[in-house]
């Protein structure tokens, strides 16, 4: 990331830390976008996940865990977050799958 992206992603991730998953939400949201170096790009779709599942929008969480996955599917994290989003949704039977791989790649809940 460069300048004005470091300085966005710097703010949002003390706005996740403190518990503001809206506006960190936000913040993550326009950085995704502008992101330009893959492995950058990751970083902020699964943190813009997280802050979306913390905050409650389980739709948007499952698309942005799913766009990683679909990058990156040795993402193990990724797979346990799905599988959580999920859950809270009431969706077990297919949360089951993700939890599954997401135990099998070590990191369990």
């Amino acid at each position: 990331m460069v300048g004005t992206q470091n300085l966005q992603w710097a703010r949002a991730h003390g706005l996740f830390a403190t518990g503001e998953y809206d506006a960190a939400a936000t913040l993550l949201a326009e950085l995704a976008g502008t992101t330009e170096s893959a492995a950058d790009a990751l970083a902020v779709r699964l943190l813009l996940a997280r802050a979306y599942y913390h905050s409650a929008q389980l739709n948007h969480a499952e698309t942005e865990t799913r766009a990683v996955l679909a990058a990156d599917p040795a993402n193990a994290y990724a797979w346990l977050l799905l599988g959580r989003t999920l859950e809270r949704q009431s969706r077990h039977a297919e949360a089951s799958g993700p939890l599954r791989m997401a135990a099998a790649m070590g990191v369990d809940r």
